[in-house]
């Protein structure tokens, strides 16, 4: 009896040993995996069909299952994405030595250019050189000497707009937008007439920026002609000349650092690529929307009614005299809001960053740890759609970021959790112009025209936004365009 009691108690300590063992392997093995890992049965490869089929569809899927912060596989890389607003913030206050971004401006320079091997030396050349410019000129005490002649641009190309027949929602907003900045940026050297390539080289920029094989021929010989047009204009421009605008900057900084212009001009289109993509979509969903909350279109149109008539007496005045700093008052607010708003859904990735150096990203009680190596991807939309800081969050609500007491555009988002203008060291060079160029087309737009949307359906009357395309990268793109019927309301 008693070496049967002996041998079940060694039996029974082997069997609590070996299950302490086991238990501490376990519990060994989920620390050394956080973040958790998105599991996938191919080495080197990892998610990249998922991830490549919808990129937005792919991190909102992982999200709900994993949390707020996850790792994946993508093409050899190891890419741990995080999504609350401290990480979010940490990561873009992070030293660039240790947390760089410099992978995501390679990746976007391959998607307009074959041949890289120049890259680093444009990227310094640029970084160095032409940023510095850039952020004087668009910085918001010098806007308004940059923008002078913005808004009588945008209403000379809308007054080309086909009226009465069905005419595309995107093109119709995005077009007068592409020439104005363009004039600014580039002078009168470079044709605004150039939209309907940038236009079909933009909406396949998304497959582009994931690698997706097989877009369309049309797109590649877009691009072609489009970077032809950028080398003809480095090589006219001239700094001395002040109708070349930041053309000439950019001119003298390649001839001066011996950049061939062939090999400079997708450096130049990928700049141009930055300024116009959110604003593009951002102008879309904010008409979208719009155009399917009537209330909310009359309150808006009200007020921009009012606005000009107050702040400029007509609108021929508007036109003439249109400024940022003009425009950056309580007499818009309403029109400030619902940017802001549009701005707070349309975001998804805020970029992609490489670490350095092994480091901990705080986030709350908690921290990351980050490895040298890997990439900590960006992706605020959970933080931006939370209904703890945003009631009904995934609604377009006009008046969210109306302020009491009006301070100015970009204020009414300070304690919550809004990244679309980026933050720290990596906030948005041309958030500000973005915010004026969106304030005066909308102001135009409404102005000129009323707007009648078309139903898909021709046997039905009722209209709806078209839903959010799984391919969006960095904002979201619809999965299809809007027709509308524009008939004048005033004539100038």
């Amino acid at each position: 009896m008693t070496s049967y009691v002996s041998t079940a108690a060694q039996i029974s300590t082997v069997i609590l040993g070996l299950g302490f063992f086991f238990i501490t392997r376990v519990m060994a093995k989920k620390q050394s995996t956080y973040p958790p890992e998105v599991p996938s049965l191919l080495p080197w490869f990892g998610s990249v069909f998922g991830f490549v089929s919808g990129p937005s569809r792919f991190l909102a899927l992982c999200h709900a299952q994993f949390g707020p912060v996850f790792k994946f596989l993508l093409g050899g890389r190891n890419i741990i994405v995080v999504s609350t607003a401290e990480a979010v913030h940490n990561a873009l206050f992070t030293d660039y030595r240790v947390l760089t971004n410099r992978a995501e401006h390679y990746d976007h320079f391959h998607v307009v250019c074959n041949n890289t091997s120049l890259y680093p030396t444009i990227f310094d050349t640029f970084s160095h050189k032409l940023f510095p410019v850039l952020d004087r000129r668009l910085s918001k005490r010098a806007l308004d000497s940059v923008t002078t002649d913005f808004a009588e641009t945008v209403f000379g190309r809308l007054k080309l707009q086909s009226v009465g027949v069905p005419v595309s929602l995107r093109r119709s907003l995005t077009e007068p937008v592409y020439a104005a900045v363009t004039a600014i940026f580039l002078g009168s050297k470079f044709s605004p007439d150039s939209y309907e390539d940038w236009f079909d080289f933009w909406t396949t920029l998304p497959l582009r920026l994931i690698r997706r094989p097989f877009w369309s021929f049309p797109s590649t010989r877009a691009r072609g002609r489009l970077l032809d047009h950028f080398t003809m204009c480095l090589h006219a421009a001239s700094p001395d000349n002040d109708d070349d605008k930041l053309a000439g900057d950019f001119s003298k900084a390649i001839r001066e650092n011996n950049i061939p212009f062939e090999a400079a001009s997708p450096a130049v289109l990928a700049v141009m690529l930055a300024l116009h993509t959110n604003p593009f979509n951002n102008l879309f969903w904010l008409f979208s929307w719009l155009l399917a909350d009537p209330r909310a279109f009359s309150s808006l149109r009200d007020e921009i009614d009012k606005g000009v008539r107050k702040e400029f007496g007509n609108l021929q005045t508007f036109i003439s005299e249109a400024s940022p700093r003009r425009l950056d008052s309580a007499t818009f607010a309403l029109l400030s809001s619902a940017i802001l708003e549009a701005t707070r859904l349309t975001m998804l990735q805020t970029g992609v960053h490489l670490a350095e150096s092994d480091f901990q990203l705080k986030d709350g009680k908690t921290t990351i740890p980050v490895q040298k190596g890997e990439y900590v991807l960006l992706y605020p939309r959970p933080a931006q759609q939370n209904d703890a800081s945003y009631p009904d969050p995934q609604k377009f609500v006009l008046d969210r970021f109306v302020q009491s007491e009006y301070q100015s555009e970009l204020t009414p988002t300070s304690g919550k959790p809004y990244f679309a203008f980026g933050a720290g060291k990596h906030v948005c060079k041309g958030r500000y112009l973005a915010m004026f160029e969106i304030k005066v087309l909308t102001i135009l737009y409404l102005s000129l025209f009323d707007v009648t949307p078309i139903p898909l359906d021709s046997q039905s009357s009722r209209w709806e936004p078209p839903q959010f395309s799984p391919q969006s990268v960095g904002t979201t793109h619809p999965t299809h365009d809007v027709f509308v019927k524009l008939r004048p309301r005033v004539t100038l």
